[in-house]
């Protein structure tokens, strides 16, 4: 049950992003984890989360652009410019960003692959199967309806057989029709036992 909590946590939004950022490698390899852990539905919305926050990451250089264009100064925003001048923005969280989006947009195809392709099997091998268990359930039939023929041949025919002694030479026999051969004599004999 520990294992289980402490890959859930690994696999976590906040784990893979802070993975992502200091170690990308080993944050996609997290990410291939969560695809494992969690729903379909959770493995659609981690992709749109990482994209969101790719996109969130941008906000500040996409304002900065409409501000330029709206030719409002970023120096009497308080705080705004020292953000967009600053290293950790223009280098590291831009590139954090570009690689949140790419990785959030493969993921998001790589899932919907992936599911088309899980679909396209499933239904395969279901009908495949369902081929199968209806062949089956056929010679099932068939081999029922011939058994059935024969127990009721022999049914019909343990109706009629009865003993029969020769009056010829006095051998037992068992007869099935309205007459046979005596197995020791030969000559016919009738059964009384027959009703046809």
């Amino acid at each position: 049950m520990k294992e289980n909590s402490f890959i859930k946590i690994l696999a976590s939004i906040p784990i893979i992003l802070i993975i992502l950022y200091f170690i990308p490698f080993l944050g996609v390899c997290l990410l291939i984890l969560r695809y494992f852990v969690y729903s379909s539905k959770k493995k659609t919305s981690t992709s749109i989360i990482l994209f969101s926050i790719g996109i969130l990451l941008l906000v500040p250089k996409i304002l900065k652009s409409i501000l330029g264009i709206a030719k409002i100064k970023i120096d009497s925003i308080p705080f705004f410019n020292t953000l967009i001048t600053s290293d950790l923005y223009n280098v590291d969280l831009i590139k954090f960003s570009k690689l949140l989006i790419t990785v959030g947009v493969i993921f998001f195809i790589l899932s919907f692959v992936w599911k088309k392709l899980f679909n396209k099997i499933s239904d395969k091998v279901s009908s495949g199967a369902r081929d199968y268990i209806t062949k089956t359930e056929n010679r099932n039939a068939e081999i029922l309806k011939a058994n059935d023929m024969e127990m009721r041949e022999k049914r019909e025919k343990a109706k009629h057989t009865g003993y029969v002694r020769c009056p010829y030479c006095g051998g037992d026999n068992i007869v099935s029709e309205k007459t046979g051969k005596c197995k020791y004599c030969r000559r016919l004999i009738e059964n009384p036992n027959f009703k046809g």
